[in-house]
């Protein structure tokens, strides 16, 4: 009998990310903390096998149903609360202008989450010291200007980012991605740690770019007005494909990110904390299966 040689430590991480998001997603530790509850209060068990094979599927149903009746009808959320050892995977999204950058520094301040940007990653890819093939097909599809290219290879580059010690072990909230539909259904449907929450911040263009130009106090290119046109542009032209998708998740959150910054963040806040994490596509699957 051979065994191999070299332990491929990545590969390892990879599959105990990707077990610990399916219990996470069909909610295995609410079930099992909720049997060991009945269990030890339930009189008169003479055999535990019979009980779990009698209550596991009433559970879990119930467990399961509950949270999407609350998420679907908006029930109040104190009874729904978040697992203890529950990590947040938070997307960031909206227009320029919309508050993303602050509102990822007060969320990630409240909860010791790590920011990404995906385009400081993608500048430290490419102008940093270590240069592997990834970064090479990172900058050669930038060079191209080849924009299936450049998702790829951005998503690539948060895929690996997710999957380091701090990352796993601390939650984390991403900004500047996706930009498309395509970019999202590989972040909920390819990446091995997908986000949990993704909050689409909703402003109208109009304000959007007047908090940009009045913010902007030291010469730079969001002060541009011919970059600011194109931002909102591609914006526009992607906004309603993207949205199309998003509005058939579980985990998408719609925040009016027009009132003053301290609302906008008390309200994601609320929407995080109360409303239960059910994840997965709306429909197409079953509802209450464990």
């Amino acid at each position: 009998m051979s065994f191999p040689t070299k332990f491929d430590q990545s590969r390892l991480i990879e599959f105990s990310a990707a077990f610990m998001y399916y219990i996470e997603k069909h909610k295995l530790m609410e079930v099992m903390s909720r049997i060991l509850a009945e269990i030890s209060v339930a009189d008169h068990v003479p055999d535990v096998r019979r009980w779990l094979g009698q209550n596991v599927t009433r559970i879990g149903v119930e467990i399961y149903s509950k949270c999407l009746d609350a998420f679907q009808r908006g029930v109040a959320g104190d009874f729904y609360q978040l697992p203890r050892n529950f990590f947040h995977r938070i997307v960031l999204h909206g227009k320029p202008g919309s508050g993303r950058k602050s509102l990822a520094n007060a969320l990630a301040e409240r909860w010791d989450l790590l920011i990404l940007d995906a385009d400081v990653l993608a500048y430290h890819s490419i102008n940093g010291e270590e240069q592997d093939e990834h970064t090479r097909y990172l900058q050669d599809a930038i060079e191209k200007d080849c924009v299936f290219k450049r998702s790829e290879a951005i998503g690539n580059l948060i895929q690996r980012r997710l999957l380091k010690d701090d990352a796993l072990h601390r939650g984390w909230i991403l900004i500047n991605y996706p930009n498309n539909q395509c970019e999202a259904r590989e972040l909920f449907e390819g990446f091995t740690v997908p986000p949990n929450k993704f909050i689409f911040l909703q402003i109208d263009e109009r304000m959007a770019r007047m908090r940009i130009l009045m913010n902007s106090y030291s010469p730079g290119p969001q002060a541009n007005i011919g970059y600011l046109d194109r931002q909102m542009q591609q914006f526009r032209k992607s906004e309603p494909a993207l949205n199309s998708y998003l509005s058939q998740r579980r985990e998408v959150v719609y925040v009016n990110a027009t009132p003053c910054f301290e609302e906008v963040k008390c309200e994601i806040i609320s929407a995080l904390t109360k409303t239960p994490y059910v994840l997965g596509k709306k429909y197409g699957e079953a509802n209450a299966t464990i």
